[in-house]
């Protein structure tokens, strides 16, 4: 039996679909027709370099600390590995101090698929943290670490600040020094910012500007200028939120809401006809859960909905694509008259045709009928509004406004 090797060559169209899915993924929204490009429009809008996968603010400082920490070891052949270590030590001793929102904590001791370095790493480049390179691009984690893995042991890897240095220049931007306990394993570990990383990360915030915008502050950074109180009963569009954005942020605001409702109806209608379809096109027995649901949501959300002027979400993200506006306006007008549901097939079957492919549960094809089969009503989540990533940010803004 002879050994052979090959080369897989990956094309950038390939790399980029596998990008587009992981974030997908991350951002946590079922996307059957393309109402994710309107979560990810309006998140990125208004809260730059966040994810739904954040979960505390500590850890903007703990990823820089950990690579210093890398940097310092002897060992220059497995800093993924050495990386990768450190993260699984992090969410033992936050795990063992019982705090809440810790990554990996519910796979320790084992490693997680999403770590923090990843987790953070486009956060720590969105909020002027990670420092681009020499010809202005982002290093990517896989970079920074074969950067480090060519250090000889030996090399003075900080600068007069001890700030990391990556070719000569340092890898993130003066982010303060870790605490006692940080270098100390015995020691308790845990989320709470100390006044110099607050004043730090609170200067990071106010410099994150709104995409596009020609350097317009972004809600996001004038949340944290304004100082307003934000608690876990503080919703995205509540008065304290809109009054801390410009009128540009404000008319968008109210867009958004408009938006996450008519979304949270499209995404019912959805469920109930992949009901419908697999129980009369395909004879199985279905559960009319969604079908069920969708006279509750359409009552529920229906003033919002019938509200938005579709069109002038292009203002707001003026990359939306154009297939979810029509998705958007054919909802509105079937909202408009409830006509019976089958009116809509054809839009919704054709816009997660284009998207899904062979995956896609409306086709009556021997492949949708496949899918169809796997699907179950009690398993798919009821629909609700799109969420922009208000609770992860949320929880950023309370952690930056927590004692001390």
């Amino acid at each position: 039996m002879q050994a052979s090797f090959g080369w897989t060559l990956l094309s950038h169209e390939a790399l980029r679909r596998a990008e587009k899915q992981l974030r997908d993924a991350a951002d946590g929204v079922r996307d059957e027709v393309g109402f994710l490009s309107l979560h990810q429009a309006y998140a990125d809008r208004f809260f730059p370099g966040t994810s739904v996968l954040h979960t505390r603010l500590r850890y903007v400082l703990f990823v820089p600390w950990l690579y210093d920490k890398v940097a310092q070891q002897r060992d220059r052949q497995r800093i993924s590995a050495a990386v990768e270590k450190q993260e699984i030590i992090l969410a033992g001793r936050l795990k063992a101090a019982g705090e809440l929102g810790v990554i990996g904590g519910l796979r320790y001791p084992q490693p997680t698929t999403q770590p923090p370095t990843m987790v953070y790493w486009s956060a720590l480049a969105a909020w002027r943290i990670l420092r681009p390179d020499g010809n202005g691009t982002i290093p990517s984690r896989q970079k920074v670490h074969r950067v480090i893995a060519r250090m000889p042991a030996r090399q003075q890897v900080h600068d007069d600040d001890k700030q990391l240095l990556v070719e000569d220049e340092p890898l993130f931007h003066s982010v303060p020094d870790p605490p006692a306990a940080w270098h100390d394993p015995a020691q308790r570990l845990d989320f709470q910012l100390t006044a110099g990383e607050k004043r730090f990360l609170r200067s990071c915030f106010l410099s994150v500007a709104r995409p596009g915008s020609g350097g317009l502050p972004s809600l996001l950074a004038r949340l944290v200028e304004q100082g307003i109180e934000i608690t876990d009963r503080v919703e995205l569009w509540s008065p304290k939120v809109r009054a801390a954005a410009d009128q540009s942020d404000r008319e968008a605001l109210l867009r958004s809401k408009q938006a996450a409702a008519l979304a949270a109806i499209g995404r019912g209608i959805y469920a109930a006809l992949v009901e419908t379809l697999r129980e009369k096109h395909d004879g199985l027995p279905t559960e009319d859960l969604h079908r069920k649901n969708l006279d509750g949501i359409c009552d529920e959300f229906a003033d919002d909905a019938l509200a938005l002027d579709v069109d002038a979400i292009a203002l707001d993200a003026p990359l939306i694509p154009i297939g979810i506006l029509g998705v958007l306006r054919e909802t509105q007008h079937w909202l408009r008259n409830r006509t019976e549901l089958n009116s809509l097939y054809d839009v919704y079957q054709i816009a997660e045709s284009r998207r899904k492919g062979r995956r896609a549960r409306l086709t009556k094809s021997l492949a949708g009928r496949e899918k169809r089969a796997e699907w179950l009503p009690d398993q798919h989540p009821l629909a609700t509004p799109l969420h922009y990533r208000w609770d992860n940010v949320r929880q950023l803004l309370m952690d930056l406004q927590g004692a001390p």
